[in-house]
This record gives C-alpha cells, sequence and structure tokens, in this order.
C-alpha cells in the first residue's frame, strides 16, 4: 500500500478515535470525568494503537521484496513422500 494512502487510513482513524475520547470524556458525569472516562480513553486509544501498528507492519511486510517468494496455500495438505 502506498504511504500516502495509509497515512490517510490512519489519520482517518485517529479523528475517529479522538471523536470517541472526547464523547466519553462529555458523558462522564459532573464531578467524575476522569473516574468517569479515563478508562474508555485509554481503551479507545490502545485500540488505535495496535490497529496502527499493525497496518503499518502489515504494509512493511507487504512491500518487503520476498513477500512474493513467501507466498504459500495454509490450506494445501503437506506432502507426505517428501519427508
Amino acid at each position: 500500500m502506498d504511504k500516502e494512502v495509509l497515512k490517510r487510513e490512519l489519520l482517518a482513524r485517529a479523528a475517529v478515535a479522538a471523536d470517541q475520547a472526547m464523547a466519553a470524556v462529555e458523558q462522564a458525569p459532573d464531578g467524575r470525568w476522569i473516574a468517569g472516562s479515563e478508562w474508555q480513553v485509554r481503551d479507545i486509544y490502545q485500540r488505535l494503537m495496535g490497529e496502527s501498528f499493525r497496518e503499518i507492519l502489515q504494509s512493511r511486510i507487504d512491500t518487503h521484496p520476498a513477500a512474493a517468494l513467501a507466498a504459500f496455500s495454509p490450506c494445501q495438505q503437506p506432502d507426505d513422500s517428501a519427508r
């Protein structure tokens, strides 16, 4: 995947995460803004971090020259005669 395309996708996900985090804080009860939203915000950004890292790493794997050479069918049964 093109780096600029990936960057746009990651930035769009970050914008969604920011909206979700702001909504979590806004929905927290008065006087309990931190206690009522901290863990939701942490979960939102932790999920974003994991998804972002996975996408960036997958993009690197997909563009590596050896990626095409490593292709195999995970459904294919091993040939017993080769043992």
